[in-house]
């Protein structure tokens, strides 16, 4: 027997159609189609859904009898009470390369494709791939007039489906390599009905099956959130009866247009496959990463970083010379557009803005005026992509065609990432305006400490904003290098990269506040007339105790009264190997992984007698 037939048999066709819960509610009807979109193409427009487990699975017969025992069991069966606990995708032994061949049937271009998508696996992951080997377990990719994978390692030759034409795109085949490596179709989760509905009033019944879920039984998340941008996620219209309405919705409206991306494996697709093979335990060294990003497991001293950002510790943003880069907002709107607005933007061009609030702050995005991208059910060619925060792992909520998203958009805390792609078409792109509900600090000196002479301090006439960016000399945050020290060449995925960088205050991300202090904490003595200290500011080294941080305050005089203090810090050792520091114009010897003039004792470089650093005096 078929073993797809052992997933859909008469029981539990006749469960499903008689479960009221099940069918009371579709709101499908509330979606209109947009007649300017094009199909999305994906896996399904090639094969036979029938033909295939959830559209493109295939299934052993083993794992065919556990998903139906799974499925019968979660509808509450009173014949299967027995839940299984073993997963039904096996993994492979990460301590050794996956082996993968081609069949005749794969042509040249095909075969070139296959090994872009396997590297990308590969380099976001501790996974190999090796063609050819002795290895009695292996991939073959072969042409069997469909797209399709088993789950998981099976054993022995698995075949991997890859038709010519129809499923060579390279987001397709990464696709499939996905479920090889064990990984189940994202709308199949666990907490899918928290994310997303099925209209199953738009689908036939003998297809209801492939959008059942999996249970926690059956598949792991790991704990990461579900991400509508996965490489592994349904399109809109999947399996439908009448095409111009959706099978899936999503429950937040303006996620409907990222589900079913072809592009590439998102960020915590690869994350998945992390978690799953334990990839992280590569890295014994604490990296402080932020904006979600975690040690790379192919290089432990930087950090693989969400879509739009970069940086040893994800604190900077990708930019180019043409648009992008960080926008301190303010309670007066400002404005971001794409390149040559309202003229089609170039092509091939990617944008990336991160837009940042004071503390405790929100910001706001509301497009404004002409809209267009290029249209289809899925914006994964040219589009805009807002992500509100403040995890910023998940794919964000894209848009494209030429209706203008009618909502503001608020930040969850202090920052927003605000993303243009422009891979395809070439149209008008955007324009947006952009604000935040609360103003930023301005310096003030109390008038009750000004002194008596008008010659002795000059008001200033113009505004001084004290929020900081990276290019700033009082709080300098810049990127470290670390010489001596061995690392493979940084890789980047489109929207992560692999350089080093700072610390920051936390909420603020790379932008760092200068606290001043109210009219009562200003210092007042016969010859300083002072405002309060700042905040210290970040450390100009990472590590070796050869660095110092600074904190400034604003004086009547500067001839009278100390304006700044500096400290040494980040008493840390180096990693093992690095013989030089050489970040923000300063040049360090280090000896045993510490400052030369400091010792070692454990981890830590341990100071001179008197506190101070030799280098700093």
């Amino acid at each position: 027997m078929d073993a797809r037939v052992l997933v859909w048999d008469l029981t539990i066709r006749e469960v499903l159609q008689n479960d009221a819960i099940l069918l009371a509610y579709d709101d499908a009807t509330h979606y209109k189609h947009n007649q300017e979109s094009k199909p999305h193409h994906d896996e399904l427009r090639v094969n036979n859904p029938d033909e295939y487990y959830q559209g493109d699975v295939d299934l052993t017969k083993w794992q065919a009898l556990k998903l139906q025992t799974q499925i019968l069991d979660s509808l509450g069966d009173e014949s299967t009470t027995k839940r299984h606990k073993r997963k039904i995708g096996k993994r492979w032994d990460k301590r050794k390369p996956i082996i993968y061949d081609f069949a005749d049937s794969i042509p040249a271009e095909t075969r070139d494709k296959i090994k872009q998508a396997l590297n990308i696996w590969q380099k976001g992951t501790c996974l190999r791939f090796k063609e050819g080997g002795p290895d009695v377990d292996r991939l073959e990719f072969f042409d069997g007039g469909g797209c399709s994978s088993f789950v998981g390692k099976t054993g022995g030759t698995q075949g991997i489906s890859i038709s010519t034409p129809g499923c060579d795109q390279v987001g397709i085949i990464a696709h499939e390599i996905g479920h090889a490596l064990a990984l189940f179709h994202e709308q199949a989760r666990p907490d899918q009905l928290e994310n997303i509905a099925i209209h199953y009033q738009n689908i036939p019944v003998s297809r209801w099956n492939n959008f059942h879920p999996v249970t926690d039984n059956q598949a792991a998340t790991f704990g990461l959130p579900y991400d509508t941008g996965s490489v592994m996620h349904y399109g809109a219209y999947g399996f439908s009866s009448d095409p111009y309405r959706p099978t899936i919705s999503t429950i937040d409206r303006n996620f409907q247009t990222t589900i079913g991306q072809r592009t590439e494996p998102s960020f915590l697709d690869i994350q998945s496959i992390n978690e799953a093979y334990k990839c992280r335990e590569n890295c014994k060294n604490s990296l402080s990463c932020l904006h979600g990003g975690y040690p790379h497991p192919n290089n432990c001293y930087t950090c693989l970083c969400p879509a739009g950002f970069q940086g040893q510790f994800c604190e900077l943003v990708v930019t180019n010379t043409l648009c992008g880069g960080i926008i301190t907002a303010s309670t007066t709107p400002t404005h971001i557009q794409t390149p040559n607005y309202p003229n089609p933007f170039p092509h091939g061009q990617a944008c990336i803005w991160l837009l940042q609030a004071p503390p405790t702050g929100h910001l706001f995005l509301q497009f404004i005026d002409n809209f267009h991208y290029q249209c289809e059910d899925t914006c994964d060619k040219s589009f805009v992509e807002v992500k509100t925060g403040p995890d910023f792992r998940p794919t964000g909520y894209r848009f494209c065609c030429s209706v203008v998203p009618s909502q503001v958009f608020q930040s969850g805390e202090q920052e927003m990432l605000i993303m243009h792609f422009a891979n395809d078409q070439v149209s008008t792109g955007f324009r947006a305006k952009v604000w935040t509900d609360k103003e930023v600090v301005q310096p003030h000196l109390p008038s009750t400490a000004m002194p008596t002479t008008t010659d002795e301090l000059t008001t200033p006439s113009t505004t001084t904003i004290f929020y900081l960016t990276p290019t700033t000399t009082i709080l300098p945050v810049w990127p470290f290098t670390l010489f001596g020290t061995s690392s493979i060449s940084p890789f980047t995925l489109p929207g992560e990269a692999t350089t080093l960088s700072p610390f920051t205050t936390p909420g603020a991300g790379i932008l760092t506040a200068l606290v001043t202090s109210s009219a009562g904490s200003s210092i007042t003595d016969q010859k300083c007339i002072c405002q309060g200290w700042t905040e210290w500011s970040a450390c100009s080294q990472m590590c070796g105790g050869c660095g110092k941080r600074s904190r400034k305050r604003e004086c009547a005089s500067v001839e009278n009264c100390q304006v700044e203090e500096k400290r040494t810090c980040n008493f840390q050792a180096c990693p093992q190997g690095t013989n030089f520091l050489f970040n923000n114009s300063e040049f360090h010897i280090l000896w045993k992984s510490c400052c030369v003039g400091l010792f070692r004792s454990k981890d830590q470089c341990t100071a001179l007698e008197n506190g101070e650093n030799a280098f700093l005096r």
